[in-house]
């Protein structure tokens, strides 16, 4: 039988019509217009989830880790569940089992509560899916971000295309190079930012030596040295490795009482090995512990007449740039060759969303690669901007939505007094430890973390049984949903650690946590010298 070519056409119309019917109970699974009321009241049913969580008002109720591991264990099947059963879940298992970092005393890393329009942002984020390799993919937020870049670069006194004059005469005649445009690109975070840093730095240190090793690559070269303080986040380390140049170029320098990295100490190593060897003096604003910022003027002027790249990671003391107190902590930053922020820390957006910024944006140039889907010549001609060309990722949220949204709901007085308020009250629990006979004070707060450790008056406990006493506390009251402290080394102690980052913990919360710190550590005695601990005595 002769079938005819439209009747041979409808058939597979037919057939394709009727694979469509059988898969479209799945594709109601997509967002699009057929899911946007389905959308609305699954969204409505997982904020009141959410809500309830909060209003519970617990820093962790998930108890021990053995406990939390049995609760969210994960079970896949061949059939799905239906999505009631699954925020059933969340809302019995998972949540009570996470860390509510919104809790006033959540205290235990540089992990903030987040602002409401940052969660606003990151619904409009999920649903638009904007990728920010290429304008196509993301056409406003590619100029957004790009407004964005901007503006922290005239924050940061970097120069862009519509700068005034900002250095001083001083300044210019010790570069002695016409003035650059700035420029940068959102990233993960700090890691991330600290790893452009290295990647740029170590790119121009190789090509000022005649080799390309981006394209060549560094073996049998000579080796550069990447100077940090012995305090500098560990990112360092781990980016060197990832770079191919190793962990032993990165060489540590000596740090003062506040973790501030020694300038003498500094210039002696340049002496000793030259500054030609010297591939990046990395400074932190803002160190993890102690919050220490380094002489940022002094090592920029040092590494300005040595001609050496400077980064700073400004992970967490970048936020100092909006302080009406504070901001001149971090006097200098403007003469870094590059600048690491995050906006995950002290400016409470959601995780993630950091920023890296260059001083000199044709230091790019060394890492440009051309796709001709991504980021074609002939887009450039036309002057369309495809941000993959100075990022290390390709596929790339639009993070920077959270702060431009948080920016233009706040202004940057606003924004700068929530940070303020947290410097405040570190102050204020560096005070009350201060006085407590069973605490000592490691150093007076710089930004907003507090060292200290429990050390009760009339006990001779040895620095093993103090170091174990210390961490008990901090597992004590985590496990029992008093508080989340963090512990860490510094020196040659075991520490407890407020890492304040929540303007509205107040000073009675802190004595409250110092007062449950007081009991569990007294408790906890019982193990090494039989006596019950009686809080009515020191009460």
């Amino acid at each position: 039988m002769t079938v005819s070519k439209k009747t041979y056409n409808n058939n597979r119309i037919s057939h394709f019509n009727r694979d469509a019917r059988q898969t479209g109970e799945d594709t109601l699974h997509l967002l699009n217009e057929q899911t946007s009321e389905q959308y609305l009241t699954h969204i409505h049913k997982t904020g009141a989830i959410i809500k309830q969580w909060l209003n519970d008002n617990n820093v962790y109720s998930g108890g021990t880790p053995q406990q939390v591991q049995a609760a969210n264990s994960v079970n896949i099947q061949s059939q799905g569940r239906d999505i009631e059963a699954i925020l059933a879940d969340i809302q019995d298992k998972f949540l009570p089992s996470s860390v509510s970092t919104a809790h006033r005393r959540c205290l235990a890393h540089l992990h903030p509560p987040t602002l409401v329009i940052g969660q606003i942002a990151e619904m409009i984020i999920a649903a638009t899916n904007q990728s920010m390799d290429s304008w196509n993919q993301s056409p406003a937020a590619t100029y957004i971000e790009k407004d964005l870049i901007e503006w922290l670069c005239q924050l940061c006194h970097f120069e862009t295309s519509d700068d005034v004059q900002i250095y001083t005469q001083t300044d210019a005649d010790a570069d002695n190079q016409a003035r650059r445009k700035a420029g940068g690109v959102f990233t993960s975070g700090g890691t991330q930012s600290n790893l452009m840093g290295l990647l740029l730095a170590r790119n121009k240190f190789y090509a000022a030596k005649g080799i390309d090793v981006h394209k060549d690559g560094m073996l049998g070269q000579p080796r550069g040295i990447i100077f940090c303080s012995d305090q500098a986040h560990f990112s360092i380390e781990k980016n060197a490795a990832l770079l191919g140049l190793g962990i032993r170029c990165v060489e540590k320098v000596g740090t003062d009482a506040s973790g501030a990295m020694l300038i003498s100490h500094l210039q002696q190593k340049i002496e000793e090995i030259g500054a030609d060897n010297v591939m990046a003096v990395i400074a932190t604003a803002g160190t993890t512990d102690l919050g220490a910022i380094d002489p940022l003027a002094d090592i920029a002027k040092m590494c300005r007449e040595q001609k050496i790249w400077l980064h700073i990671d400004a992970a967490w003391g970048g936020a100092l740039l909006l302080s009406q107190r504070y901001r001149h902590l971090i006097d200098g930053i403007q003469a870094a060759d590059s600048i690491t922020l995050d906006f995950h820390k002290h400016f409470f957006l959601p995780i993630s969303c950091g920023a890296f910024l260059l001083r000199d944006q044709q230091d790019f140039e060394s890492i440009r690669h051309h796709s001709e889907y991504l980021n074609s010549s002939d887009d450039e001609k036309d002057n369309i901007p495809n941000l993959v060309t100075y990022s290390l990722q390709t596929t790339r949220r639009f993070d920077a939505l959270k702060l431009w949204m948080a920016l233009d709901l706040l202004g940057t007085d606003d924004y700068g007094a929530l940070i303020d308020a947290c410097l405040r009250t570190a102050r204020q629990a560096a005070e009350l430890i201060e006085d407590h006979v069973d605490f000592v004070l490691v150093h007076q707060p710089i930004i907003s973390s507090v060292l200290f450790y429990f050390k009760p008056q009339n006990t001779a406990l040895s620095d093993q049984q103090l170091s174990q006493l210390n961490r008990q506390i901090a597992q004590d009251l985590l496990i029992n949903n008093i508080a989340n402290v963090a512990t860490t080394q510094y020196e040659q102690h075991l520490c407890l650690k407020f890492t304040i980052l929540n303007p509205n913990t107040q000073a009675c919360d802190i004595n409250t946590i110092i007062e449950q710190m007081t009991i569990a550590g007294f408790n906890r005695l019982q193990n090494y010298e039989g006596q019950p601990y009686d809080a009515t005595k020191n009460a």
